[in-house]
């Protein structure tokens, strides 16, 4: 019995000095950071923006106007621009009246909810002014630090804000008619057309991208509704749809290394909240002794720059070859590659799930099959 014992104390024993020795093997290894890697360094230069002044800057007003994410977890701040339920749901019905449907059906929506808009459009008379103003900014840039979940725009306000501006082009405001003003609508399309086609060139992440595309879709259909008159002026008097969509290199390059830049400020924003004293001991070590944020750049940047050299898929096939430490064929050649910042790789494997830049090319296709049908419908 007592050699069972002895024999169980001696594994123990074992098993802890294995521990010790793995734990010091890990520390011994991670004890320093790598170097920025060519590729980190490429998309470095892919990020240079030319200065602006800030007071041109439509994103900077943006925030003005509707705040950020971050805004929503702190006590002390209102919102700085709210709708009631009621408001929500007339926009979005109205939505569903003209939103490629029969010009008929969305006049007879304005008609009976003429009060209701005209109710809305009043108590949002200054928030109106404000996004008239946010489409006459002749620039759209995107600061570094917006680039993290809390520092994004509050989007849904500013949507909101949107369909009650359109509301307000689209019924005779200075009359007493209550019926759609077509001229009115088309000169809003115009100017929301060329703002938002600004954003779709100018955004540096795959989220705002994708926003960009939301909102010009918006403006494709209710387009198709206006042209479904005798005078189909609405494809002609907007000027930004006069040339097809198209995402260029420069387009790849720019959204791509935003999402490398959001990436980085995710890593950076973590390792100064372990800095916490609310933060465990063993957290703290974890971050500090398992996650190289240098490191981590380079292997976001790798996985970004093969993204956007690699000719889009033409399949549903992802294109991009996972590297060898995402791979579960081989668990302890896995075990053996993620020695080495462990965290950051395994953040870094949950990029591969998806094609992004096939999916920013059938964004982009869908946009210009909804123009093409447009121009196909005047010219019928």
């Amino acid at each position: 019995m007592m050699k069972v014992i002895k024999g169980l104390g001696l594994f123990v024993g074992l098993i802890c000095s294995l521990l010790v020795f793995t734990v010091v093997c890990l520390v011994a290894i991670n004890a320093t950071d790598r170097t920025k890697s060519p590729n980190t360094l490429l998309v470095e230069n892919w990020l240079k923006q030319q200065p602006i002044d800030l007071s041109e800057n439509g994103y900077e007003y943006a925030i003005t106007i509707v705040g950020t994410i971050g805004d929503d977890k702190t006590n002390d701040k209102k919102p700085l621009i709210s709708f009631s339920e009621q408001e929500v749901e007339l926009t979005d019905n109205f939505k569903t009246a003209c939103y490629q449907t029969d010009l008929i059906i969305c006049s007879e929506f304005i008609s009976d909810n003429s009060d209701s808009i005209r109710n809305v459009i009043g108590a949002h008379k200054a928030n109106i002014q404000q996004y008239n103003t946010l489409l006459d900014m002749p620039y759209w840039q995107e600061e570094p630090q917006s680039l993290t979940p809390n520092n994004q725009a509050h989007w849904g306000l500013l949507f909101k804000l949107r369909d009650v501006r359109q509301l307000a082009a689209i019924i005779s405001v200075d009359t007493s008619d209550n019926k759609l003003d077509q001229q009115a609508a088309v000169a809003f399309l115009n100017k929301d057309a060329h703002f938002w086609n600004m954003v779709y060139h100018s955004s540096r992440s795959t989220l705002n991208h994708m926003i960009a595309v939301n909102m010009i879709k918006y403006q494709l259909n209710l387009a198709s509704t206006l042209a479904k008159t005798t005078d189909a002026a609405v494809v002609t008097k907007v000027t930004a749809w006069q040339t097809s969509f198209e995402l260029t290199d420069s387009d790849f390059e720019r959204i791509f290394s935003g999402e490398w830049l959001f990436a980085h400020n995710v890593t950076e924003q973590m390792l100064i909240e372990v800095q916490s004293d609310s933060v465990a001991f063993y957290e703290k070590w974890l971050a500090y002794a398992l996650l190289q944020p240098t490191d981590s750049d380079n292997l976001m940047a790798e996985y970004i720059v093969s993204l956007v050299k690699e000719p889009v898929s033409t399949t549903a096939m992802h294109t991009l070859k996972e590297p060898n430490y995402c791979s579960n064929d081989n668990y302890f050649q896995q075990l053996w590659m993620l020695r080495y910042n462990p965290i950051g790789k395994l953040f870094n494997c949950t990029v591969y799930g998806t094609d992004y830049k096939q999916r920013l090319t059938n964004m982009n296709t869908e946009l210009e099959q909804l123009r093409t049908n447009l121009l196909t419908a005047k010219s019928s």
